[in-house]
């Protein structure tokens, strides 16, 4: 209705204004070189008029030409983007159910139209390591990189992270160590070198990565105090593998003091000590942890020690014992052994039978079966003996850890103990 109304309105403006022209006086001559054209004045106003009418007819016909190929254009690209769309979630679901191949496929033929072409390959990359490709997802990665130049960190991590999982282990320690270089503070770079470190016992590069997890926050701080024990105990015994003493006492000695004063780490270094014959020194490392505080393994490891002065040191832990409420169960067995190492004979026993009563042992069935014989009292001596050996054969003895005083051989068949330990004293 509308429409009609301005048709019906343009026709009658049209015609009084026709009228209006028609009657206009005057002529419009126009010369161009020796050429001269004279009209009337209505005719000139109505060919610019006509003019004008078509020149905006050919506008809107060109607008609308173009409206419609962009339209057309619009919706071939919305078909290849659906497209690219349902090729990568048929590729993420392929992956998540374990047909890499399919996925791997899925997420190229994806890429060509995508407009999220980082992830299309990133997955491709990941579905072909799956496959051993490792040509292949290198290709990917690179292919990813040239889509996606701003995402160096992600693609470097996701390569990185590959390698680890193929055990390309020097690829991965250079790609990291290229992202460490340009992002110094990223968590997740510390955290895969962290563990790159570890997988390659390379312990003094990750001490000095250290300060690094603390200061960015990149473990827990239970998980990090582990790291750095296993970083300064692998350092340690990596030391001991030329057999001399004086190169552990020297990276022991060049550590931070820190590290220098973690219970630990003191703990770990004594048992080195120990395996080197340096028991005066690892008693007195042990000796200021049994002050401040004493625990079951420090004791155990206390136990260890045959010092020089064995009297002394057999006094020091039970004058300790006296003082103390609530020892640990293991400080029995430990003064059993330091009474037998200082040939107290009566005290090994007292101490022994306790352990024995309180939390029985091969061990300790074993030194109270010396101590007996030391005393004379074969018989007794015999009867623990065998129990020993029963508790010995029990599937809950830890045999790796189990000693047998010197000496004992002549009572014990050999071959039913191939793992037992002598233990060195002057008995």
């Amino acid at each position: 209705m509308k429409s009609k109304l301005i048709i019906l309105l343009a026709i009658v403006i049209g015609g009084l204004a026709g009228s209006w022209i028609k009657n206009l006086p005057g002529f419009i001559i126009i010369a161009y070189d020796k050429t001269t054209y004279e009209m009337r004045l209505w005719v000139a106003v109505g060919l610019l008029l006509l003019i004008l009418c078509v020149s905006i007819l050919v506008f809107i016909l060109v607008r609308s030409l173009l409206s419609n190929a962009g339209r057309v254009k619009n919706w071939h690209s919305g078909r290849h983007g659906r497209k690219a769309r349902k090729l990568t979630t048929q590729g993420m679901l392929a992956f998540t159910e374990g047909r890499w191949k399919d996925s791997e496929d899925a997420m190229v033929n994806a890429a060509k139209k995508s407009d999220t072409k980082l992830i299309n390959y990133l997955i491709a990359a990941q579905a072909a390591q799956h496959q051993n490709a490792v040509v292949r997802r290198d290709s990917y990665l690179r292919l990813a990189h040239q889509a996606e130049p701003a995402a160096k960190i992600a693609i470097g991590l996701t390569q990185a992270q590959l390698q680890l999982q193929h055990k390309q282990y020097e690829q991965a320690l250079a790609s990291l160590n290229e992202l460490k270089a340009k992002n110094p503070q990223h968590p997740y770079v510390l955290k895969l070198l962290c563990n790159l470190f570890c997988l390659l016992q390379e312990w003094e590069q990750l001490i000095l990565l250290l300060p690094n997890l603390k200061k960015y926050n990149v473990l827990e701080a239970e998980a990090l105090t582990s790291i750095e024990h296993q970083a300064i105990s692998g350092l340690l015994r990596k030391q001991t593998k030329d057999g001399q003493v004086e190169a552990l006492q020297d990276t022991w000695l060049n550590l931070p003091s820190h590290f220098r004063k973690s219970k630990t780490n003191l703990m770990s270094y004594a048992e080195l000590l120990i395996n080197f014959k340096q028991m005066d020194e690892a008693e007195n490392i042990l000796k200021p942890i049994i002050k401040k505080q004493v625990d079951s393994e420090v004791i155990k490891l206390y136990g260890k020690i045959a010092a020089t002065n064995s009297t002394k040191q057999f006094s020091f832990l039970e004058s300790w014992f006296n003082a103390t409420p609530t020892p640990p169960e293991e400080i029995y067995l430990t003064l059993g052994k330091l009474a037998f190492n200082a040939k107290l004979w009566g005290k090994a026993r007292q101490f022994l039978e306790t352990s024995i009563k309180t939390s029985p042992s091969a061990e300790a069935y074993l030194y109270m079966a010396k101590t007996l014989h030391h005393l004379d009292d074969n018989k007794q001596a015999s009867i623990y003996y065998q129990k020993g050996l029963e508790l010995f054969a029990s599937p809950q003895t830890n045999i790796e850890n189990l000693a047998l005083p010197k000496g004992s051989e002549d009572l014990v068949v050999a071959d039913l103990l191939p793992k037992f330990q002598k233990i060195e004293n002057k008995a």
